[in-house]
């Protein structure tokens, strides 16, 4: 019997799914329930079982890109059903791509010629292909490490090329003045001390009021419109080891700040034990992203699509600033927000990163919002 496995939905998109890894390798005896192959988003991974037990064997390998509902692998009663099944596999349908006759490839001129059906497609076209360049070899080199260019470090690059390529993106930076903020951190540290709260939850918070106040920050370009989003789901940037995932806190403006917190803290969590699922990135309007801890002082950070827009703030910590006209050290971080010109012109953007400035740092507007 052959048992197809496929890939699930689990609300991830259909351009940007990828093969990562056979646990079992191919023909690697397998159980129902057991992780026959790990797939990846351009921000989860995740494991898909076994639909039943036997031998799992590979139709996409690793790298492949796939689509919702599209058969990766089977799982055979035996090798020699496998080899069967495969015979009857038409061409292409193991992985491998399929060779469309009709296309002729110039390698050296950079030039594809397709053959179409005039009736259908219309005179012959030309498509002008970048320059391919060859990679770097390392030769007689001397290597520390090699680290694989492939799973999330991969989905993330890509990301982030796309993410420049597609918008015009700008970033604004304000000093500001953290020390009052830093002190109602500590009371709250004291009033919540099984929480904990942090910067970056107290920012989430705030956010919203901001947002609403600047609707064309909070919005994505839909198609021919620019969508100003009537719900306000903060992503928060959480660093792993192998690269930066975004939860995302869902309606944070209807949420109190203790249980924003806490949602950050157990998606860190679960990021770091790899236990995030889909939904949990979905529906993002805006992001968040923290170099607190890390010795940068300014960032510029890259718009999460669809986003048109990122905060992001560096090192807190002291430093000599002029308050109410003297010259004194200060708790101070600079925010960078980063906007996709094409939506936000520089003038929203300042007044919206002016007005978060103007909120952390007066006590009683801050305290108004984080209560």
């Amino acid at each position: 019997m052959i048992t197809p496995i496929r890939v699930p939905k689990l609300g991830m998109t259909q351009d940007s799914i990828t093969v990562v890894k056979w646990p079992k390798g191919d023909g690697g005896s397998v159980k129902q329930g057991e992780v026959a192959v790990v797939i990846e988003t351009a921000k989860v991974s995740f494991d898909v079982e076994a639909p039943a037990s036997g031998y799992v064997f590979s139709l996409k390998g690793v790298n492949a890109k796939v689509k919702i509902g599209e058969i990766v692998g089977v799982v055979a009663d035996s090798p020699e059903e496998f080899e069967n099944y495969k015979r009857d596999l038409p061409k292409g349908a193991e992985g491998q791509p399929e060779i469309v006759l009709g296309e002729v490839e110039e390698e050296e001129t950079g030039v594809r010629i397709s053959f179409e059906e005039e009736e259908e497609k219309g005179p012959v076209k030309e498509e002008r292909r970048p320059p391919v360049f060859p990679p770097p070899s390392i030769g007689d080199r001397k290597v520390l490490n090699r680290i694989p260019f492939s799973g999330m470090r991969r989905r993330i690059a890509d990301n982030l090329v796309a993410s420049l390529q597609y918008g015009a993106q700008l970033t604004l930076v304000s000093e500001t003045d953290l020390t009052e903020f830093a002190k109602f951190r500590e009371e709250l540290i004291l009033d919540y001390p099984d929480t904990k709260i942090t910067f970056v939850e107290m920012i989430v918070k705030i956010l919203p009021a901001v947002l609403k106040e600047y609707p064309i920050v909070n919005s994505s370009i839909i198609g021919e419109e620019v969508v100003c989003w009537g719900e306000y789901n903060i992503g928060v940037a959480v660093a792993l080891e192998d690269g930066l995932v975004v939860p995302v806190v869902r309606n944070a403006d209807a949420k109190s700040l203790v249980a924003i917190s806490r949602e950050v803290k157990r998606f860190a969590q679960k990021a770091r034990s790899k236990e995030l699922e889909p939904e949990h990135y979905r529906g993002g309007t805006f992001t968040l992203s923290s170099g607190g801890r890390v010795e940068t002082d300014i960032i510029t950070p890259i718009i999460n699509p669809p986003e048109s827009a990122i905060l992001a703030y560096g090192k807190v910590g002291p430093r000599p600033a002029v308050h109410e006209g003297k010259l004194a050290i200060r708790t101070m971080t600079h925010l960078c927000l980063t906007h996709d010109h094409r939506v936000i012109d520089g003038v929203p953007a300042s007044l919206f990163l002016g007005r978060l400035k103007e909120i952390i740092e007066n006590p009683n507007l801050f305290r108004m919002v984080l209560k």
